[in-house]
């Protein structure tokens, strides 16, 4: 109970705080909430930090301080409510159609889905539990967010924490683990509420705009990432809000748009690459209101997003630290590297998802014949050219699959071209072959936006950019359109590819996604949208990689931390786990002696009961008697394993847990 009030209070502070601002849209009062909450979490997380205080009773007093602060501040300014009159025509629009709908109740099922993940499977993803809980778990120990000392890699201190500092709150809120993935589910639901409402001030109607919402939900990555506790739909959720309040509404709104942007760059670096697009859409509602965004954007930056900018210079001399983590991904830009990658990286977001040939082809010739009876009609009437137009639109996300294969051969062979053939596991795939090395299944970290979002998020753009262009129709939707491969660009000009960059690219497609609604012109093409868009997350969501709904291991939310581990691929972990759960208690003081890319966070057990603590290399074991540590875990692993040896030498037990970590134990004489 206490956990749950701790977490209500900034959730209540942040609502009052978005009412009070009297905003015209019940979204932007939304969105001005949780920007709110984000920006509560991280300033009282950062505050009590120099203290070490970050504890439940500071955070208990702290919370309560701000509550007070947002209900003064309602009541002086009238106690206003809520802008529900908009909403309510709204939902009144959505509720005349049965196809949306329907669709909304699809998601409401996904999202639910989605949820109990998030609440009931351990934390499994490589990521997670090698810097962004880790990163968590020495917080928590240490009363606040510091400069962890001899990490197992410079992520856990030089990248962005805003994400993981939300984390943090939960974890001394309610003394556990168990809400591990919500801020990434939290900011999901903002993505969301952001493309309907930009969508909406786009000049769309509510049906097409919540239709755009529930498409840009079953889009694998977005969905798969939202149990887990990554940080890229947090990232993706502040830049979707900046553009969704600077596309209408007042000067608030616009102040509110540059504090999302600047605080996004405390989530995760890249967010930056959309400032374009941002400024654009700042700067197409003039001068002043360009002004007011670099205003909020500053302070957004100083008073919340800049804590790590400011350990990094503090610690390493530079604001983006000593580049741990990061030199491997960065580079200048060249020819034909920079244009090599750009295509690389649409390689990867060519996403079969977890479909095999039989169903490419099984839908591919369901949308012809859904296309030819839509078609039908108006090509005996003699009108060609509707008809064509009508059986094309009906028949695109039937055929996504194949087109997606399409693009994926064109993209290889223009690498081929260019001296760069793309590789994979297997070699060459340049010539494509069937999948050709790409992605067909369900992962946070190899997937990207399935077959409909591989195609759409291409195509829309594109398709809007020329209309936009030909009729010189409104300037906001040429701005959107360009998000994505203005990002594409950036990102290909500083970037050495690697298969994972797709996460990243969450960011400038929840900035796209209102331009989806475009795409539902009526029912029938809602329909096609609506079984196709459920089909391909319904397999995927199911066969989640480490999350499979019919597993051996059984149903997700009763995996134990070791059944989670070895059905996510990484058994040998599990059973190293379980060995060494079995030999240290559970709230010992633990030495790591660990490499890029390790668990470590798995060495604190299920209750954060354990302290780690990160041994250097060089003089290890002189570290770990000064520190009168009776346990350290050890990767066994040259250079890791010469310093095992001197453990032994010291008199110290070396116990190997099924060769994957060294358990050394102090000597009897040390207790």
């Amino acid at each position: 109970m206490i956990g749950l009030g701790l977490i209500l209070m900034p959730v209540l502070s942040s609502l009052l705080v978005g009412v009070s601002l009297r905003l015209k849209s019940l979204v932007a009062t939304a969105l001005a909430s949780y920007v709110a909450f984000v920006a509560n979490l991280a300033l009282v997380t950062q505050v009590l930090s120099p203290f070490r205080e970050v504890t439940r009773g500071f955070l208990a007093l702290s919370e309560l301080a701000l509550l007070a602060a947002a209900a003064a501040a309602f009541w002086l300014l009238g106690r206003p409510r809520p802008p529900l009159g908009a909403a309510r025509r709204a939902l009144a629009e959505v509720a005349s159609d049965r196809v949306t709908l329907l669709y909304l109740a699809a998601l409401a099922v996904l999202l639910g889905y989605e949820l109990l993940l998030a609440l009931s499977v351990p934390p499994d993803n490589l990521d997670s539990l090698s810097y962004h809980l880790a990163r968590v778990a020495a917080w928590y120990h240490h009363g606040g967010i510091y400069w962890v000392a001899n990490p197992s890699t410079a992520r856990i201190n030089e990248f962005q924490p805003l994400a993981e500092q939300q984390i943090y709150f939960l974890f001394v809120a309610t003394g556990s683990a168990l809400l591990y993935a919500l801020p990434q589910y939290l900011a999901q639901l903002a993505i969301l509420a952001a493309v309907f409402g930009a969508a909406r001030r786009l000049g769309y109607g509510a049906r097409p705009a919540a239709c755009s919402a529930c498409l840009f939900a079953t889009f694998g990555l977005v969905a798969y990432e939202a149990t887990t506790a990554q940080n890229d739909l947090v990232a993706a959720s502040l830049p979707a809000a900046a553009a969704c309040l600077l596309l209408g509404g007042g000067r608030v709104e616009v102040l509110l748009a540059g504090l999302a942007a600047g605080i996004g760059l405390g989530v995760k670096l890249t967010t930056v690459l959309i400032w374009p697009v941002l400024l654009a859409l700042a700067l197409l509602r003039g001068r002043k209101a360009l002004l007011l965004a670099a205003i909020g954007a500053t302070l957004g930056l100083l008073a919340i997003g800049s804590w790590s900018f400011v350990l990094n210079l503090a610690h390493t001399g530079q604001l983006l630290g000593a580049g741990g983590g990061r030199l491997a991904d960065t580079t200048s830009p060249s020819y034909p590297g920079s244009l090599v990658t750009l295509l690389s990286i649409l390689y990867a977001t060519m996403d079969l998802s977890v479909l095999w040939p039989a169903a490419i082809v099984g839908l591919a010739v369901v949308g012809v014949g859904v296309a030819v009876a839509r078609g039908w009609r108006p090509f005996r009437g003699g009108d060609l050219r509707t008809a064509a137009l009508e059986a094309a639109e009906i028949a695109v996300p039937f055929a996504a699959p194949v087109l997606v294969l399409l693009g994926a051969a064109a993209l290889a062979y223009a690498t081929g071209a260019l001296g760069h053939p793309l590789r994979g596991p297997h070699g060459s795939y340049s010539t494509l072959g069937f999948f050709g090395g790409l992605n067909n299944t369900a992962d946070e970290n190899a997937s990207a936006f399935g077959p409909l979002g591989g195609a759409v998020l291409v195509g829309v753009p594109v398709l809007t950019a020329i209309a936009t262009i030909v009729r010189k129709g409104d300037r906001r939707l040429l701005v959107l359109a360009a998000a994505l491969p203005s990002f594409l660009i950036l990102l290909a000009l500083g970037s050495n590819f690697n298969p994972w960059l797709s996460r990243f690219l969450i960011v400038p497609a929840a900035v796209t996604a209102p331009l989806l609604a475009r795409l539902f012109r009526g029912r029938a093409i809602s329909a096609a949208y609506l079984v196709v868009s459920l089909f391909v997350i319904a397999l995927g969501i199911t066969r989640l990689h480490t999350k499979r709904l019919v597993s051996s291991f059984g149903v997700p939310w009763q995996l134990t931390q070791a059944a989670a581990l070895a059905e996510s691929g990484q058994g040998e972990t599990a059973r190293a786990l379980a060995l060494y759960d079995a030999a240290v208690p559970a709230h010992a003081e633990v030495g790591a002696l660990l490499s890029e890319g390790d668990p470590s966070y798995l060495l604190g057990g299920p209750e954060l009961g354990r302290r780690v603590t990160y041994l250097p290399l060089a003089g290890a074991q002189p570290e770990a008697a000064r520190l009168r540590l009776r346990y350290v875990v050890i990767i066994d692993q040259p250079p890791q394993q010469a310093v095992a040896a001197k453990f032994k030498a010291a008199g110290w037990s070396i116990h190997d847990l099924v060769g994957y970590w060294l358990l050394a134990l102090a000597p009897p004489r040390r207790l």
